[in-house]
């Protein structure tokens, strides 16, 4: 694409990586043993999982936050597109595209 050098990112456990903002508890998983008989007792969830209703927004506002303090700025018309100097960042999910004008700066990002 106009002889910009591109990397793609695949953020591996993207959801698991952010805080639920809500109180979700869980029974526990077979096999696993809670300290005496295990009758009764929940799992609250710190992290997000795959699947909940917020994880994909909260993610998002993980992701776009942390581009933003690192000075990148989001386009108004497509908001998955982020721009710093020669460096351009598209989102799909918790796959990235970064393009740039030179490998340094791709890599650096």
């Amino acid at each position: 694409l106009y002889n910009l050098n591109t990397r793609s990112i695949d953020f591996a456990f993207a959801y698991p990586q952010t805080e639920v903002k809500s109180n979700i508890y869980l029974f526990p998983p077979p096999g696993i043993i809670i300290s005496g008989n295990g009758k009764g007792y929940v799992l609250k969830l710190k992290k997000n999982l795959y699947g909940l209703e917020d994880a994909d927004r909260t993610w998002w506002e993980h992701l776009s936050s942390g581009l933003k303090s690192m000075g990148f700025k989001q386009c108004n018309a497509e908001m998955c597109v982020f721009k710093k100097y020669d460096v351009i960042i598209i989102v799909y999910v918790d796959d990235c595209l970064i393009f740039a004008n030179s490998k340094e700066e791709a890599d650096e990002t």
